[in-house]
């Protein structure tokens, strides 16, 4: 019998590469991946469709699901996460040495729904106390379906000018990426991160929290899964062989001094310790409380009506 031949968008990353070389194949499916970069665009799949099944941000497919618009479900297939704190970059001239320093400032992220400027949100006001309606959002990209609070301030910048440089030369005080821009990652005479000490503040977080955030999932057209159902399920179990084989091949780095990298042994059995074996976790059952909290940012934000289900994002097939 003939496999069903389906693409699939999605980044480069090292825990679908196996599915990518054909190490592992999802039962009954001929996967075809196409990897994009992180400059490309993935509204082709949102606006177009374009694929048969796509890596999508937490933020918009929730927003689109609380709507009732989401011509796509989602199995719990995390590939994207990072903790906010490191993200957040201020200019030294601001006169932001704290989180609540925030409060009367330009701070800026791709988009206002944009997964990690939502986590980073909700975590300042969580966390830090910080009153989000005090501070002047701007945005890069034009926000699609917001319904906004008056009192919320969002400003979309003109194209032309990228925000690492609006943020070097003043124009806005505080950035939230989702990775390090390349010119900040030298000592940079203008910008600092927010936390000086980024990573003993996520870990303290995490130990807090057993939060480990998450940004992009797996959707899949919804008239595809109509269809062939068994697909979310073939797909789920073929993303979590992929990634043992990433995990493993981890395990084999460290006893091989495969990657150019001192000390990666000893930061791998850090990590181990911190977060156990399975520091990735894909599935619904382990990530609820994170999936939770996230919907709980997004209705706090306005960015939904309504607080989901994490049931109602996920194929009741692709559950465990």
């Amino acid at each position: 019998m003939a496999k069903l031949r389906l693409t699939l968008a999605c980044l480069d990353y090292d825990r679908v590469k196996p599915l990518m070389l054909k190490v592992v194949e999802p039962a009954g499916i001929d996967l075809n991946i196409l990897p994009y970069t992180p400059d490309d665009s993935v509204w082709p799949m949102v606006r177009f469709q374009e694929f048969d099944a796509s890596e999508m941000t937490l933020a918009t497919y929730t927003m689109l699901q609380a709507k009732g618009e989401a011509p796509y479900i989602a199995i719990p297939v995390f590939l994207a996460r990072v903790f906010p704190h490191g993200g957040i970059f201020v200019n030294t001239k601001s006169g932001i040495e704290k989180p609540k320093d925030l409060e009367g400032k330009r701070v800026a992220s791709g988009q206002y729904q944009m997964s990690i400027a939502v986590w980073a949100r909700g975590i300042l006001k969580q966390d830090y106390g910080v009153d989000l309606k005090a501070i002047d959002w701007y945005t890069a990209r034009a926000e699609v379906g917001l319904d906004l609070p008056k009192e919320i301030k969002v400003t979309l910048f003109p194209p032309g000018k990228m925000l690492p440089d609006r943020l070097e030369d003043g124009e806005i005080d505080a950035l939230i990426a989702p990775r390090v821009p390349p010119k900040f990652r030298d000592q940079h005479p203008h910008v600092k991160r927010l936390f000086a000490n980024p990573r003993e503040v996520e870990l303290e977080y995490y130990r807090r929290t057993g939060i480990f955030p998450i940004l992009h999932m797996i959707v899949i057209k919804e008239s595809v899964y109509e269809q062939y159902p068994w697909v979310a399920s073939s797909l789920y179990r073929a993303f979590v062989k992929a990634k043992e084989v990433c995990y493993q091949d981890l395990k084999e780095t460290m006893e091989a001094l495969k990657y150019t990298v001192p000390w990666l042994d000893s930061y791998m059995d850090n990590l181990w310790k911190e977060m156990g074996q399975d520091f990735w976790p894909y599935g619904l059952k382990v990530n609820r409380h994170v999936i939770e909290t996230y919907i709980h940012y997004l209705y706090e934000q306005h960015l939904v009506d309504r607080k989901l289900s994490p049931e109602e994002l996920f194929a009741p097939n692709a559950l465990d």
